[in-house]
């Protein structure tokens, strides 16, 4: 199992404990700034989030067709994110509040890109070329992210989804009534800054692993069935994960099957449900039935067996298996 992270507490210690959004930049080094961690970690309130997923077809219309013919282009994945951050000088202190600006400072600074210096102009600003542009690794609990095949714990900045923003949107809200005092480092003073930060954002997926059906498995050697959410390991292919039994088991591991059937009734007309073939008792008689023999297999316990029947008998393996059982 992977250890995890370790990262300095968010905004302040009275928050250490909440659920963090973690926001990993892959165009810079956050380990180089003032972070000091490979991402940075922002508490969330109120947090919520949608996906979709859409497929794209290109549609074709052709003489005489009533549909077009439409070729599949590829499924692309989008997500949308509302959340709010707030820190209080009383609960989270003086430089709790200062921290909790600074967050949503860094991730709006984190949405330019980065660029690599060449020289100075005359007047002594930077020349530089564009370097690389703001994508990011987001990860939310096990809602969010980029999920081993095996379900494991990664921490809470690990295994992030990768994409890019496509927007990002803060609203203060009522300006008087949305303030609190923060002071940190050297600074003489308390500055009023906002209490609590709206925000929210679109997030467009790039997939870093394989996605797809490959022989009957999806995304192997990739998300395997923790996509889009990480839901754990996943049992075998011949263990029913609900109840950890084989097919054809029941729940306490034991292979019996009851061959009771249900005898016929009669239905008011002197004929009983039992002969006739549409009746509701007779088509679940056949149910019980092919569900039997799938169980059974070639097993002997069920003290099944198979008589020599004529060319001339024309009934299913399922009629002669329902005058045969023994109860």
């Amino acid at each position: 199992m992977a250890k995890k992270s370790k990262a300095p507490p968010p905004v302040s210690h009275f928050k250490s404990g909440f659920k963090v959004l973690s926001f990993e930049p892959l165009h810079i080094s956050l380990k180089d700034t003032v972070v000091g961690h490979h991402a940075l970690l922002i508490p969330v309130e109120d947090f919520s989030f949608s996906q979709q997923f859409n497929l794209s077809y290109n549609q074709q219309d052709a003489y005489g067709r009533m549909d077009p013919i439409a070729t599949y282009s590829g499924t692309r994945r989008s997500m949308r994110f509302d959340f709010k951050c707030s820190a209080h000088h009383i609960f989270d202190g003086p430089a709790g509040v200062v921290n909790n600006i600074r967050n949503i400072n860094l991730l709006t600074q984190l949405l330019y890109p980065a660029y690599f210096e060449t020289g100075t102009t005359i007047n002594g600003e930077p020349t530089a070329v564009l370097g690389a542009p703001p994508f990011f690794r987001i990860k939310y609990g096990n809602y969010v992210g980029s999920f081993p095949a095996g379900g494991e714990f990664t921490g809470e900045s690990e295994n992030g989804l990768t994409g890019f923003i496509g927007g990002l949107s803060h609203n203060i809200g009522a300006t008087p009534k949305n303030v609190a005092f923060g002071k940190q480092g050297k600074d003489k003073g308390y500055r009023a800054l906002p209490r609590e930060i709206k925000a929210n954002f679109d997030f467009t997926v790039v997939h870093d692993q394989l996605v797809g059906w490959y022989q009957g498995k999806f995304s192997p050697n990739g998300y395997g069935h923790n996509f889009p959410y990480n839901a754990g390991e996943w049992k075998k292919k011949d263990t029913d994960a609900r109840t950890g039994t084989k097919p054809g088991t029941n729940v306490d591991g034991s292979t019996a099957v009851s061959a009771k059937i249900v005898t016929g009734t009669n239905d008011g007309d002197g004929v009983s449900s039992a002969d006739d073939p549409n009746s509701m008792e007779t088509m679940l008689q056949h149910q019980q039935a092919e569900r039997a023999i799938e169980a059974i297999g070639e097993s002997s316990a069920y003290a099944y067996s198979e008589p020599t029947y004529s060319v001339l008998d024309s009934r299913s393996n399922t009629d002669r298996w329902l005058k045969n059982i023994k109860p």
